[in-house]
């Protein structure tokens, strides 16, 4: 966090919540330097850290160390280190043109040398970032840069479009040195440190005083987001360097070079301009551009010290108050992303996490400089922190939707939230995120002695030390069984704990940094993301980012006649919920072992309807599975083909007939681009096909060193079906650590079953179980009811067997021998005289003995019997009928509180009838006299 918190300087002096109209913001910025680092910047009280501290100390050589090279160069050549800037030093460029993401050329002419542009946006260069020693000092030159050849080794001229980033590469890395100068001239008072700061800095921000804003030939959008030195204003972190190296020297330049202050705070201005007029104002590109700005506002002087009034009033309210087509303020941003209950982001979890990040550190610093507790005014940040656990699959990696990685969550938040709650006595706040921290980070150091790395640490860091009494506890603690987040379009559902619990990630497409998938999933099992998501490609501004790692087929979804396809990155294409099981964020009052989720979705391109119906069923710690049933029709009855894409994690895929024979797959040159369909069919290889109406079974195999991961999987089979076994590319969203590089290098195997016509009538239907060493806890799976009736018999080893029933409609009974359900989702198991009958969304449910009939309310309700015990819920009042067995008169049901239901006897059904009220899952007692 402490590397974090100068970003967010741009919350100084607001004390008001999100729902205010205005921040306030300060009267008097101070007239003392340097302050960048805070209120306590003081030279005195530093020397006795040092002193005190060994880390503090390490950090002064460490920075003396990183400069002396230079510092003797500049002895002997006072031109040595600024030669190396990449400049436009013979042409003194101040009009540069682009040609969208790709530098043209540079024209004008300043009256100094000026800042040289970067080749591209993202893209990538053949050639390395050399070495300070190895630069031409005063490189200018029509061929491009002096660079190696990172294929050949070669030094050659390269032109500046392909050398991506290494001019300001180059720049950054001398800005540093200086800004490091400056520190040890304020730190030890010796003016050769200052002098050299002084020749880089001086001849860098003059550099920048020239340039106009780039012009974009290509008149797209790359003109809204173009710096003066990049090709994105978010990219500008140099300022970090710039206004530091300002700072540490400001009273040294007053005193030698007071003229130069003008230019200086000049150029600041028309930067911080710049910031706020190009960007992206509803995503972190607005926090990233207000941190920008905000450390040029805390070295400018108050407003009054401008004939323009630009000073450092007038920038803090811009990002705080003031709101432009692509720099809004605060409280517009935060109203704009965070959903309103559950505090969740509306970006993929990565970005998700460092925004939060980002406004938790500005609170932070808020805290520690003004003694304001921020976390108290804006109390959707609170929410915030909790509900980020809720992306955490049991081994404690995020979720990875849209732009995601399968990572560890950020820390910051937490730390923070730990830290107010004690300085502002919150005693149960404190217990609370103390608690998930220990809980989230279990495996590593939590307290010790404080060792800061860099120079900002010297004036902001102490440590945070834990309440003793406190204990890590169990990640259920703090997740839900179900979690829904409209504002994202995500759902999760979650049983069990650590390696045998079992997760659904449901995701569509609502937010930034999403992805064109339509109704996606991802499944868990054994500690990994077995079904993953793909991640983005090697970068946003591939060409595999844009045809393959976004698409349809590089997610676990249908895709409709081969064109199901819409905007990605910034898309606004939400499935809707009907139905799920338990409601979102409830941990209380329902029963074990069963989620349920009914989703729908509007295809736009090829104007179809979807449905995902989704599910998890797990009996105990062992036995567990997934059910998936995904309708999917074009609306004007266009059904060419639908498919349904499964991605799994191994080094193959078997497939075999329910009896075990291998299906007899031949090599085929379908799914392609040459077909018709989206061109990242053409990215999948190894491509392997049959024809079959009949059910079939397959196995994921994923071989790790100490085991065998598997993912079993049944499929139901269907009229005018071909199955087919393809590599899909690797998934980039595995690179932090989760399995060995040689897995995340690996492609997917995919499953891809193909449904001619239409595949609402005849819908994809799958169980998917996940198991260790080619074991499996399912006996066997069969299928019952036709058309939009989907049935599903799931026989376990243990002699358990799940019937689960699904429909499109709550007014039509589905019966199956005894067995009876009238609504969208239902379980009637059964084992030995253990029983349940699970109604997810409907109006009544019986296994032929037992029966809840909701009457006209459709809802969810339950009836277990364990161990002879009896357990029940429903959402509404519900009528419980038993087929008596005897001379039975009137009986008595009795709930958890002592609350008695006279029953009625029904003589000629031979039923006893009882009228319960909505209650939460909870045992009851049955007396039939």
């Amino acid at each position: 966090m402490r590397n974090k918190i100068l970003s967010f300087l741009f919350l100084l002096f607001s004390v008001s919540n999100a729902e205010s109209q205005n921040l306030p913001v300060p009267q008097n910025i101070g007239s003392q330097h340097p302050r960048v680092f805070g209120k306590d910047m003081s030279l005195n009280q530093l020397k006795e850290l040092v002193q005190k501290e060994d880390w503090a100390a390490a950090i002064i050589t460490k920075t003396k160390n990183n400069v002396a090279p230079y510092l003797e160069h500049y002895k002997r050549d006072k031109t040595w280190l600024v030669s190396r800037l990449q400049m436009y030093w013979k042409t003194k460029s101040t009009q540069v043109y682009i040609n969208g993401g790709k530098y043209d050329h540079a024209e004008g002419e300043a009256p100094v040398p000026t800042v040289k542009f970067i080749g591209g946006r993202g893209t990538p260069s053949s050639y390395r970032t050399p070495k300070l020693e190895d630069i031409k000092p005063y490189m200018d030159d029509p061929r491009g840069l002096y660079l190696q050849n990172s294929t050949t080794n070669v030094w050659e001229w390269g032109p500046i479009v392909a050398t991506s980033g290494i001019v300001n590469s180059i720049n950054r890395q001398i800005l540093t040195i200086a800004r490091d100068a400056a520190f040890m001239y304020w730190y030890s008072g010796d003016e050769e440190y200052a002098n050299l700061a002084y020749n880089v800095l001086d001849t860098y921000l003059k550099g920048v005083y020239y340039l106009n804003e780039p012009i974009d030939l290509s008149h797209g959008h790359h003109q809204t987001l173009v710096s003066y030195i990049q090709f994105e204003v978010i990219q500008d972190h140099i300022l970090n360097e710039i206004t530091q190296c300002y700072d540490f020297l400001h009273d040294f330049i007053g005193a030698k070079n007071p003229e130069s202050i003008t230019i200086y705070d000049a150029t600041l201005q028309k930067w911080a301009d710049l910031q706020i007029k190009n960007g992206v104002s509803f995503n972190n590109w607005n926090l990233l551009e207000a941190a920008h700005i905000s450390h040029i506002a805390l070295v400018l002087e108050n407003n009054s010290a401008y004939k323009n009034g630009k000073g450092a009033q007038y920038y803090l309210d811009q990002i705080m108050n003031q709101s432009s087509t692509r720099q809004w303020s605060m409280n517009k941003l935060m109203d704009y992303g965070y959903d309103k209950t559950t505090g969740v982001w509306n970006e993929s979890p990565g970005y998700s996490m460092n925004v939060l990040s980002d406004f938790i550190s500005f609170a932070e610093f808020y805290d520690r400089n003004f003694d304001i507790d921020l976390l108290k005014e804006m109390p959707i940040l609170k929410q915030a922190v909790k509900s980020s656990v809720q992306y955490l699959y049991p081994n404690k990696y995020m979720v990875s939707f849209g732009d995601g990685h399968y990572n560890k969550l950020r820390k910051e938040p937490l730390l923070y939230s730990i830290e107010n709650a004690q300085k502002y006595g919150k005693k149960a706040d404190e217990e609370y995120f103390t608690k998930m921290y220990q809980t989230i980070y279990s495996d590593e150091t939590r307290e010790g002695k404080y060792i800061g790395k860099n120079i900002q640490d010297l004036f902001i860091e102490k440590n945070l030390v834990f309440d003793k009494n406190s204990a890590a506890g169990k990640l259920t603690d703090f997740t839900t069984p179900l979690f829904y987040v409209p504002h994202n379009s995500w759902l999760v559902q979650r049983q069990g704990e650590g390696d045998s619990a079992l997760m659904i990630s449901q995701i569509g497409s609502l937010g930034n940094h999403m992805h064109s998938n339509g109704i996606a999933m991802e499944l868990y099992g054994k500690g990994l993301p077995l079904a993953p998501e793909m991640g983005h490609g090697s970068s946003y501004f591939s060409i595999e980012y844009a045809e393959y790692y976004t698409q349809f087929p590089a997610h676990n979804t249908v895709i409709v006649n081969g064109k199901s396809k819409y905007p990605e990155m910034k898309s606004n294409h939400a499935f809707s919920l009907n139905a799920a099981y338990p409601k979102s964020g409830i941990t209380k009052g329902i029963v074990p072992g069963i989620t349920f989720s009914d989703v729908s979705f509007f295809e736009p391109e090829t104007y179809s309807d979807q449905r995902r119906v989704m599910g998890i069923v797990k009996d105990n710690e062992e036995e567990g599975y997934y059910i998936d049933i995904f309708r999917s029709n074009q609306k004007d009855g266009n059904n060419i083909k639908n498919e349904y894409f499964f991605h799994n994690l191994g080094q193959n895929l078997e497939l075999t007939a329910i009896n075990g024979i291998p299906l007899d797959l031949k090599p085929t040159t379908k799914l392609a681009f040459g077909d018709g369909d989206l061109m990242a069919y053409d990215y999948m290889w190894d491509k392997m096909s049959m024809e079959t109406n009949q059910d079939f079974k397959g196995k994921f195999n994923l071989a790790l060193k100490d085991k065998i991961v598997n993912m079993n999987l049944w499929f139901q089979g269907q009229s005018d079906r071909e199955v087919f076994s393809v590599l899909s590319p690797k998934s980039t969203a595995l690179s932090h650590g989760l399995l060995p590089d040689d897995i995340n290098k690996s492609p997917i195997p995919t499953l891809v079953v193909r449904q001619n016509g239409e595949a609402w009538n005849r819908p994809f239907v799958a169980i998917y179980e996940p198991a260790l060493n080619n074991e499996t806890n399912i006996q066997s799976v069969d299928y019952f009811g036709k058309n939009e009736f989907v049935g599903i018999h799931v026989t376990n080893k243990s002699g358990r067997e799940d019937f689960i029933f699904s429909n499109t409609t709550t007014n039509e009974k589905m019966n199956f021998n005894l067995f009876s359900v009238t609504g969208t989702y239902g379980i009637i198991s059964k084992k030995a005289a253990d029983f349940t009958l699970f109604l997810g969304n409907g109006k009544n449910i019986s296994n032929g003995k037992y029966s809840l009939d909701l009457g006209n309310d459709v809802a969810s309700a339950v009836l277990k019997n364990e161990n002879g015990e009896l357990y029940f819920s429903s959402d509404v009042a519900v009528t419980l009928s038993i087929v008596a067995e005897g001379k039975i008169k009137n009986g008595i049901i009795t709930d958890a509180a002592g609350t008695k239901y006279e029953g009625i006897y029904n003589k000629k059904e031979k039923t006893q009838s009882f009228k319960l009220p909505a209650l939460s899952y909870q045992k009851i007692k049955i007396d039939m006299k």
